[in-house]
């Protein structure tokens, strides 16, 4: 994986220094947040995307109980029932908090609960027939998050595959601590995991190992209940629960990052030791990224789509 992305992200379209660069914007159509957000690579908190989703009223740590208890999740390395998970953070207090992140794969049962797929997130080249499935074996792209106020991700990373991610709240308030792009010198990549920090406690970085953690610019910003948070592909970041919280959260793919996560699929094959199949791949995926640009030129741009 190589640690420097061809990113469009132009630093004059972010905030001054003594500025907040993370806006709150509700009504934006999909031209003004293609133009002000996705094409620079800014984050931003969409308000009013997810709405009309079901799963707003109806999630809860009590009904992921009741409904998908049995299901099995992997938890710090092990396996356990969700509802055994959910008493885990009930119990829990910001002192003494719960796992985190305690993630169930999204799948065909929460479709109805999660859609229409906001227009701002469709269509995605995840799903696309070109493109080999197989590439996307290395995480979950959708999962609901569960946590408990004083859980924390592990990590300062950024999105695997240079993915874009959005993470709706449908259940209580998140709290997540965004970089402002080309920091990477001041935040101690981890070369075996060039998209994680080395950095374990954020909170009370080692001053010795890590000096120069404390000069990158940062901005740390509530996601709140109904809410949208747009993190696009290379924006490092981390999250912190500030309440009960049921976060929603899943990736897209499409001209903005192709370029990006085509690179880094390539690199994952040759790291794997497979370079024949890894020159493959570096061609296929040149061969079609314009068709599926010109294949999204053409096409209405959809109202809200499907997840599948």
């Amino acid at each position: 994986m190589r640690l420097n992305s061809k990113s469009e992200t132009r630093n004059d379209q972010w905030a001054p220094d003594d500025q907040p660069w993370v806006e709150r914007v509700s009504g934006l159509s999909v031209d003004e947040f293609d133009r002000r957000y996705r094409k620079p690579r800014r984050p931003v908190i969409l308000t009013d995307v997810s709405r009309d989703w079901p799963a707003h009223g109806r999630y809860s740590f009590e009904y992921f109980k009741r409904e998908h208890g049995d299901r099995m999740l992997r938890v710090q390395g092990h396996e356990q029932r969700l509802a055994a998970v959910i008493d885990q953070l009930i119990a829990s207090t910001p002192e003494d908090p719960g796992p985190y992140p305690c993630t169930l794969p999204g799948d065909r049962t929460l479709y109805a609960d999660l859609s229409p797929r906001f227009p701002h997130a469709s269509p995605t080249r995840i799903r696309n027939e070109l493109v080999p499935s197989a590439l996307f074996n290395y995480g979950n792209h959708l999962e609901v998050l569960f946590g408990a106020p004083g859980g924390r991700f592990p990590r300062l990373h950024f999105n695997l595959l240079h993915l874009h991610t959005f993470s709706t709240q449908a259940l209580g308030e998140m709290e997540f601590t965004i970089y402002a792009p080309g920091q990477e010198a001041l935040l101690y990549v981890n070369p075996a995991t060039p998209w994680m920090s080395s950095v374990k406690e954020l909170e009370n970085p080692d001053p010795v190992k890590f000096p120069l953690l404390r000069q990158a610019r940062k901005q740390t910003v509530l996601v709140r209940e109904g809410e949208t948070l747009f993190i696009p592909c290379g924006i490092w970041h981390t999250a912190r629960c500030v309440t009960n919280s049921i976060s929603v959260a899943f990736d897209h793919l499409d001209r903005t990052n192709w370029c990006d996560f085509s690179a880094d699929s390539v690199s994952f094959q040759r790291q794997a030791g497979q370079p024949f199949k890894a020159a493959l791949l570096a061609t296929w995926l040149s061969m079609i990224g314009p068709v599926l640009s010109l294949q999204e030129t053409f096409r209405r741009r959809p109202v809200g789509g499907a997840w599948t």
